[in-house]
């Protein structure tokens, strides 16, 4: 008959082969036994915790962590089954104060430093999402950066993503800009620049904006001009430029960055506190029905939500006596479009955007190569020139394969290069069958 030692060493066995559920039940076996002792515990913890059972694990963590407190691998594994534990709930949508609190009872039991730093990066995503940002820089302070890898992770494509300390220094930057900390994160944006190029949109956006917390609007017009002039903006840098040329008592620039941000596309409810504010600036040049119809949409946004109204918002419902809202969130984006399309006046960087964006060539000839029915572009070949690519889904008939057609040339943003490149479009057939 095999002794508990037997079958612990049985247990220990299949778990370091990976076959937990095996080896759970031998340590069940032994714990109901009474074979109480701190690698029984441990290994127990340890297969609950790969066996994805966290509540259990949650459960018998606490009941060992005080049973065994100077035990090292049971520490360990209490300090793991605590950091799986948030990540699981942080994943299934529970709310920051929740996480935080039990991150900080993790932490009362003083854990190494990588169960730590796995608890602060859930916390810290979560808190991001909520734009929670005192929890955000409380968290990020808590993590030894000196640990994280800067080597980026490789995504399926083969491409590399963000390494974890990449994402430390945004998070940190985001975390003391928001708690008007800023003139700390200075020194921090610049550093991720220099040590993250790839990521250079999203630092010089931090350090755009750090300028712009302290104070210093021109450093953050500045770096904002360079950053539309490297990469093609998303939605919101052009919004938070905008913003920063307000303040240097520029606003019609101010709206023509805001409404080539608002033309951009983006779901308007992402946009929802932008609208008050061009709603504001309207006001501010005289445009009465512009600011109006901004306000309304943007309480028309959250009443499709079922968000609140703030109290500034409402305030600004009253002064313009608006008392209801009987116009669809639609009809309100049309309107507002309108008064977008009357923002004329831009900052140089953007005129030079617009600039890029024009076409290169037009009435070009070539012949086109459709390829796999499946396939989302095309090629087409001009004679004694390189060829350029485009996509099916913009094409307005359906051309033969190989045949010749007419075509423009226009520049088009490869966002996973971060480049500009070259692609045809307005394609149409040839009648002069005799080109080459």
């Amino acid at each position: 008959m095999d002794t508990p030692e037997d079958r612990s060493r049985e247990a220990n066995e299949l778990r370091k082969s990976g076959r937990c559920k095996d080896a759970l039940e031998i340590y069940r076996e032994l714990w109901d036994g009474q074979h109480h002792d701190g690698f029984t515990a441990a290994g127990l913890l340890h297969c609950l915790r790969k066996l994805h059972r966290l509540d259990e694990a949650m459960t018998f963590a606490d009941e060992i962590a005080a049973r065994y407190p100077d035990h090292n691998w049971v520490n360990l594994e209490v300090a793991w089954a605590y950091a799986d534990y948030v990540k699981g709930m942080a994943e299934n949508g529970a709310s920051v104060p929740v996480l935080h609190a039990c991150g900080e009872k993790a932490l009362s039991r003083n854990p190494p430093p990588q169960p730590v730093n796995h608890i602060a990066f859930a916390i810290m995503k979560a808190a991001n999402g909520a734009k929670d940002w005192h929890t955000l820089a409380a968290w990020t302070s808590r993590v030894d950066p000196s640990l994280l890898s800067p080597a980026g992770m490789k995504l399926p494509d083969g491409k590399e993503g963000w390494s974890y300390l990449a994402r430390w220094y945004h998070y940190r930057n985001l975390g003391l800009i928001g708690t008007g900390r800023a003139q700390e994160a200075l020194p921090l944006c610049r550093e991720a620049i220099e040590k993250f190029p790839n990521q250079y949109k999203f630092f010089a956006y931090d350090l755009a904006r750090a300028y712009a917390g302290i104070g210093e609007y021109e450093k953050a017009a500045e770096t904002f001009d360079e950053l539309c002039r490297t990469v093609r903006p998303d939605f919101y840098h052009l919004f938070e430029y905008g913003k920063v040329v307000h303040q240097l008592g520029r606003p019609e620039e101010a709206l023509a960055l805001m409404a080539r941000a608002a033309k951009a596309g983006q779901r308007p409810e992402f946009m929802v506190g932008y609208f008050m504010e061009m709603g504001d600036i309207f006001k501010q040049v005289g445009r009465l029905d512009a600011a109006r119809d901004h306000y309304t949409l943007a309480t028309a946004l959250r009443m499709r939500m079922s968000w609140s109204i703030p109290p500034e918002l409402q305030q600004r419902l009253d002064e313009n006596a608006i008392s209801s809202i009987e116009d669809s969130v639609e009809e309100l984006t049309y309107r507002c479009s309108r008064h977008w399309s009357n923002c004329k006046t831009e900052p140089s960087s953007i005129t030079a955007q617009d600039e890029r964006e024009k076409p290169l060539a037009e009435g070009v000839v070539g012949r086109i190569f459709l390829g796999h029915p499946d396939r989302e572009y095309f090629f087409i070949n001009p004679p004694d020139a390189d060829g350029y690519i485009g996509f099916k889904n913009e094409l307005t008939w359906a051309p033969e394969d190989r045949s010749l057609v007419v075509f423009d040339v226009v520049p088009s943003f490869n966002r996973k290069k971060n480049e500009w490149a070259a692609k045809a479009v307005n394609v149409r057939p040839k009648d002069d069958t005799a080109a080459s």
